[in-house]
């Protein structure tokens, strides 16, 4: 019974391999935008244009207003081996930034494409 338990405490501490990844919003944020017509559409429809709230709101002292919608992705590999552990990660975020004047509606779109990030298997590098 005690090796046994023994074997159970131990085993843990013997390693393993580490997979993450941690998703913010989609990389469709970037296409939706597409949706958004400078001079028709009012800030109020953006939520439900983007399919998500926006990551800041982000007043201008001339009474304009920026909304922000972040989208990206970060993955995580390594192992642990006793208490050592090795891991790298990758992240890459970007984001759509909406301009409206002082009564909402929207002025101007800034999208950028969404970077690939890449699984990878050793933590030193390519």
């Amino acid at each position: 019974m005690k090796r046994l338990l023994l074997l159970a405490l131990v085993t843990p501490l013997l390693g393993g391999c580490i997979w993450n990844r941690a998703k913010v919003n989609d990389a469709e944020v970037a296409a939706r935008a597409a949706a958004i017509v400078p001079g028709k559409t009012h800030a109020e429809e953006l939520p439900k244009l983007m399919g998500t709230v926006p990551s800041s709101v982000i007043p201008l002292k001339d009474g304009r207003t920026v909304y922000a919608f972040s989208y990206g992705d970060a993955k995580t590999e390594g192992f642990t081996l006793l208490l050592f552990t090795l891991s790298k990660t990758n992240s890459a975020f970007s984001a759509v930034y909406v301009f409206t004047d002082m009564k909402g509606v929207v002025r101007h779109v800034e999208a950028s494409p969404a970077p690939e990030t890449a699984w990878e298997t050793w933590p030193f590098g390519e």
